[in-house]
């Protein structure tokens, strides 16, 4: 919990290569600016600017924050919103902000009050000022991606395309509407039918090994009505519990009250809790595998 670290979210893809900037962008200091005006919540829009071999945008000096506030007013001008993504987080354990790219953390223009690190961890700029915000990831926005206009190699290197990595675990995690460029689309599935999709992914369903895993795998799926598939199971009454790839069972999670069924069952999670559920019921799929070397 202590430990620093990165996230770094990636694919590896057939890159489209600019010869110049695409529509709806600007170039600038040899980066394609990309102003998206279908709006998303935070790790989706970063899943977007993956596709385009990119990321959302880090933002290193006064004046690329002026440009990109300048131009969004024009982008984003029927957008509800008062803001926009760009690549800023504090998903990491000591709650420090970095950028969706890995670049350096050299530059800021918080506004008053700001971050608000504790309940909210992605930021965003105000498109009437230019000054950050901290928000909930959650949020549909519009957003600004960031690709090289001249790439030479696809910067994405440890995840399939759609799948987002996680340094600590060195894992890509594949959650309904992303892997195979979104070819998951809204799976729902009985326990075992989950597990073998996943399998078909070269995949299990999610084994969880500590908060700041919890906490990463939170960010990818959007709170509603359906619970998602971890691969914890029991098939001994809930004596022993055991994941589906394997792995020990060294981090548990458990909501109040649970588990509770004292027969064999199937573990689900929502608002990072864990709840024992029958496995043939139908839930969404989160699934889970090691990063490519």
């Amino acid at each position: 919990m202590n430990a620093t670290f990165v996230i770094i979210f990636c694919c590896i893809s057939v890159a489209k290569i600019f010869a110049s900037c695409p529509d709806k962008s600007i170039e600038f200091g040899n980066q394609c600016y990309i102003f998206e005006t279908n709006s998303m919540n935070f790790v989706d829009a970063e899943v977007a600017c993956n596709k385009l071999n990119g990321h959302l945008a880090s933002i290193h000096d006064g004046f690329t924050n002026s440009i990109l506030t300048g131009q969004s007013g024009k982008h984003f001008h029927e957008s509800t919103e008062a803001n926009f993504w760009i690549g800023l987080n504090s998903f990491s354990s000591s709650r420090k902000w970095s950028w969706t790219d890995n670049s350096n953390f050299d530059f800021k223009e918080w506004a008053s009050s700001e971050p608000k690190n504790f309940t909210q961890s992605c930021g965003t700029v105000t498109i009437q000022n230019g000054l950050w915000t901290s928000d909930d990831c959650l949020k549909a926005k519009p957003f600004v991606c960031e690709v090289s206009a001249n790439p030479i190699y696809p910067v994405y290197e440890n995840c399939s395309i759609g799948w987002m990595y996680f340094e600590p675990t060195v894992s890509c995690y594949g959650r309904n509407g992303y892997g195979n460029n979104g070819a998951f689309g809204n799976i729902y599935r009985n326990w075992t039918e989950a597990e073998k999709f996943c399998q078909s992914q070269n995949a299990h369903l999610v084994s969880i090994h500590s908060y700041d895993e919890l906490k990463f795998v939170s960010t990818l799926i959007t709170y509603g009505p359906n619970l998602f598939w971890t691969g914890l199971y029991s098939n001994d009454a809930e004596k022993t519990w055991k994941w589906s790839d394997g792995t020990p069972v060294n981090f548990l999670s458990w909501g109040s009250g649970r588990p509770k069924r004292n027969e064999s069952s199937c573990v689900d999670f929502w608002a990072e809790k864990f709840y024992d559920e029958p496995c043939n019921f139908n839930q969404l799929i989160l699934c889970k595998k090691p990063a490519l070397r």
